[in-house]
């Protein structure tokens, strides 16, 4: 096989899962208003995540911990994952319908560090306490599930 088939077939592998469907990706959040609808109707904590494409630790976060948590059934139960880009300045509906960029967004939750995940009720209203960066991969599926079931105790 030629360098350069090789290499085609690596990129046709790469690519593959999401082309076909296969893959998980992070939700940008656009309109909370609506995402607080489905919240309260089904008792969910939002789990959001402020991230920037250039973050390595972003993506590992996302890799690790938050994708993999996205595809479990069980979490689906109980939580709500988004997004919120701090690349680009672009829009969401916040909570209240008023749109607002999204870094007035995060500058309202003193968010100025990515990864960050604040964990919400429909109101906007933080439940537990955030976590701010990534450290110790070993434990922090753990310090995420402990504000998850912190955060759903406030509800």
């Amino acid at each position: 096989m030629s360098r350069i088939t090789a290499l085609l077939a690596f990129i046709g592998l790469v690519f593959a899962g999401p082309l076909a469907g296969d893959s998980v990706y992070m939700v940008q959040v656009e309109d909370l208003r609506q995402e607080a609808e489905r919240l309260r109707r089904d008792k969910l904590v939002l789990v959001l995540e402020f991230s920037s494409e250039y973050c390595s630790f972003c993506r590992k976060m996302e890799e690790l911990f938050l994708l993999p948590m996205q595809r479990n059934e069980d979490y689906s139960k109980t939580i709500l994952i988004r997004s919120v880009s701090l690349d680009a300045y672009e829009t969401l509906v916040d909570f209240d319908g008023r749109l607002v960029s999204t870094r007035d967004f995060a500058s309202r939750y003193d968010v100025s560090f990515t990864p960050t995940l604040l964990f919400l009720d429909a109101d906007g209203v933080e439940l537990s306490e955030r976590l701010v960066g990534i450290w110790s991969e070993d434990f922090y599926g753990v310090y995420i599930d402990e504000r998850i079931d912190a955060a759903r105790a406030g509800l």
